[in-house]
């Protein structure tokens, strides 16, 4: 049997057994304390990892060797969407720039950029998550370890999606377009996110959930998504590297695992709808984000790519969507027996991982290294 190096393991099981605390203690106040001493220990084995991740490789190489070749004024133009010579998004390379000239090493700007998204994430998680450890359970797999320490261009960008969620709730339009517009600047896929400020306002309730996500699962042999592929094709994550092209394998051998996954968000989401609109505030936007992301994976689930990458910033609503949905439900035993199933899930979903994407990504015992001790 294989396992996730000692570090990632500690604190999941962790998590699994604060979660117990959240959901079945009586205290309805959030543990900061807790919250954020898990947010600092994760930033640091991943912030500081050495030659860890699908495509930490070509980010360092880059990070050295190419980004410093690039001029500001040409950042400008990038910024301004005037055409340019390279095809990275401009935010991304000036953040690089500005670790770069300070004479920092790479790892500086993956303890950097593991702060912005981790903090980010977390923040979220507290002000919108009845169980915000739960959530980050939720989120630690495979989000963690394929984004946040794997490719930190599309995390940077999806986290500014999810901080977005402020002003969708708050119905401040140009703020939301100015987030959007940044998260454009980290990773060009954000783009899909856009229309989920409007989205989050449409009436639905378990029926119409379920024939949305109906019409997609029998529309998704269809490949519909063919019609609009050179559009999505320029969105790819793959621009960067060949790195990225471990996780595709594994990803579409997993595919009918993440069939299951959608399948029970979908079980979920329809069955206690009513009773999560009624008790959490906002339910509803988060709501409608994740089933917009079921239906679009159904849409575009035999291509392993658009699939996973492309509608991460909506199922990434998920570790809000659930935890809420649990706390709302009123008898005690379901609440129980809703909370141990995702446990067991995520469980279930760690072995999954270390079997499909754990040594690709050099995340197992034999793989891992970190700045801080000797390998």
């Amino acid at each position: 049997m294989n396992f996730l190096h000692p570090v990632f393991t500690a604190v999941f099981v962790f998590l699994i057994l604060y979660s117990f605390v959240e959901v079945y203690g009586n205290n309805t106040k959030k543990n900061t304390f807790v919250l954020w001493s898990v947010g600092s220990y994760m930033v640091v084995i991943i912030g500081l990892r050495n030659y860890v991740g699908a495509d930490y490789p070509v980010y360092s190489e880059m990070y050295g060797i190419y980004f410093p070749t690039i001029d500001y004024s040409e950042l400008v133009n990038k910024m301004l969407f005037r055409k340019t010579d390279y095809d990275i998004e401009w935010l991304y390379v000036f953040l690089n720039k500005i670790v770069h000239e300070t004479g920092s090493q790479f790892y500086i700007f993956t303890l950097i950029s593991a702060i912005i998204t981790i903090s980010s994430r977390f923040v979220v998680y507290y002000k919108n998550s009845a169980f915000p450890v739960f959530s980050i359970l939720l989120f630690f797999i495979p989000a963690y370890f394929i984004a946040d320490s794997g490719h930190m261009r599309q995390a940077l960008g999806m986290v500014v999606c999810f901080i977005s969620f402020k002003f969708i709730k708050e119905r401040k339009v140009w703020w939301y377009l100015l987030c959007m517009y940044l998260a454009f600047g980290f990773h060009k896929s954000t783009i899909i996110f856009l229309p989920a400020y409007w989205l989050a306002t449409v009436s639905m309730n378990s029926s119409r959930i379920f024939y949305a996500i109906l019409v997609c699962v029998i529309l998704s042999p269809f490949r519909i998504y063919n019609l609009f592929s050179s559009f999505l094709d320029t969105l790819s994550v793959q621009d960067v590297s060949n790195g990225y092209n471990g996780y595709i394998n594994y990803e579409a051998k997993s595919s009918t695992f993440m069939d299951g996954l959608m399948l029970l968000y979908s079980f979920v989401l329809i069955t206690y709808d009513k009773v999560a609109c009624k008790k959490i505030y906002y339910y509803e936007y988060m709501r409608n984000i994740l089933v917009v992301g079921v239906c679009l994976y159904f849409i575009m689930r035999d291509n392993p790519v658009f699939s996973t990458r492309l509608v991460g910033g909506y199922i990434s609503f998920a570790p809000l969507v659930i935890p809420n949905i649990i706390a709302a439900v009123d008898n005690q035993n379901t609440k129980k027996m809703l909370h141990m199933f995702f446990v067991g899930f995520m469980i279930f979903y760690y072995f999954v991982f270390v079997q499909y994407q754990g040594a690709a990504g050099r995340f197992t015992p034999q793989t891992y290294q970190n700045i801080l001790w000797p390998n």
